[in-house]
Order: structure tokens, then C-alpha cells, then sequence
């Protein structure tokens, strides 16, 4: 994509082709003379966040210190659960199907459970288990032998276990310590997992 840019401004964006439809450039490229005289200039993008922390939503186009840049919002995402309203500001519940309601046809009923909106720590905090839980697959097979046969887990194996169960304890306090989206990037960058020997 590319900026027209005439007299310090943004005339037109778009293709070459749609800029100049009865110009054929050689290969679909216009050299370097061409987009000088023509005030051509490739458009960059501006910050895009990561998505799994912001809403990245894209915005105009726009001259940023002369440069033609595509700018984003970057809206950090809700850190913490709430509970789920309507536009009226009610709560609204968790549904189920009941055969019998309706005379015999049957709805979507609420139940007493709240609709819960989750947060980054609550989908954060799911991850990090899942990762142990993982990690621990392999050698639960030892644990249940353990149990049912009194055979001794290997040394390596019941320290690599206490190191999962470590790891995956200090960041779930570290989510729940987060203050802010970047805090949270900050604990999820610096995950230290155990290597199996």
C-alpha cells in the first residue's frame, strides 16, 4: 500500500494500481524516480500490541513526523472476571434446556449460576495449569504405581515434579499480583519451566 502525499498532506492511499490505473509499471513495481515524482510513499504501521493482552483495532491513515502510518488503538483487555450484564444492566445467568417449560416445547431457562465475563488473569492463570498439568502427564504413571504398588518413584522424577508444582505456584501468585496488562505480559515472558532429564 502506498500514501500520495501532496503539499504536506495525505491526497490518496492505495495499490499502484488503483493510484494510477493507466500506468503499467514492469514487474507490478514503479522504481524509486517514479514514486519521488509522484510523492509515493509505502505505508508502515504503526505499535500493534499483542492480541492476546490488547484489542488492536486499526485507525486511519495518517502523516506521523512526514511518514505515511497505518495507526492502531491498542486497548488492553480486562484484567480481572465481572459479572456478565445486559444493556439494562442486569445480571444475566448461565441457561440451560428445560424440556418441560413452555407447555412441553421446551427453552433456555436461567439457573442460579451468574454468567461470569473472564479476565486475562482467569484465562492466564488456565494456562499455566494446563502447562503443569502437561509437564506432570508423563510421570503420573509413577505416582499411581506408587500408590497402588508402594514402587519408589526415582529421585530426578519427584524433584522435576516438585519443580513443576513449584513454578506453576510462583506465577500463579505472580498473575494474581499483577497490577496492569504490562505487569501481566512481564510474568508470562518469564515462565520457567523445569527441563526433563
Amino acid at each position: 500500500m502506498f500514501a500520495k502525499i501532496k503539499d504536506g498532506a495525505i491526497e490518496a492511499t492505495g495499490t499502484l494500481k488503483q493510484l494510477f490505473p493507466n500506468t503499467s509499471f514492469p514487474a507490478g513495481v514503479a522504481d524509486n524516480d517514479f514514486k519521488t515524482e509522484n510523492g509515493l510513499q509505502d505505508i508502515v504501521n504503526a505499535e500493534q500490541k499483542d492480541r492476546k493482552y490488547y484489542y488492536v483495532t486499526q485507525g486511519d491513515i495518517a502523516l506521523v513526523d512526514g511518514v505515511a502510518t497505518q495507526q492502531f488503538t491498542n486497548t488492553a483487555m480486562r484484567l480481572e472476571d465481572e459479572d456478565a450484564k445486559d444493556a439494562d444492566g442486569n445480571q444475566l445467568y448461565v441457561q440451560v434446556f428445560d424440556a418441560s417449560a413452555n407447555g412441553g416445547e421446551g427453552r433456555m431457562v436461567n439457573t442460579s449460576e451468574k454468567l461470569i465475563n473472564r479476565g486475562l488473569k482467569y484465562t492466564m492463570n488456565a494456562q499455566v495449569k494446563s502447562q503443569a498439568n502437561s509437564a506432570l502427564a508423563g510421570t503420573d504413571w509413577m505416582v499411581i504405581r506408587k500408590a497402588e504398588r508402594d514402587v519408589a518413584i526415582p529421585d530426578a522424577t519427584t524433584t522435576y515434579r516438585a519443580k513443576v508444582v513449584t513454578e506453576c505456584a510462583r506465577l500463579e501468585t505472580a498473575i494474581a499480583g499483577a497490577a496492569d496488562v504490562e505487569a501481566l505480559i512481564t510474568v508470562m515472558n518469564a515462565q520457567n519451566w523445569p527441563e526433563t532429564d
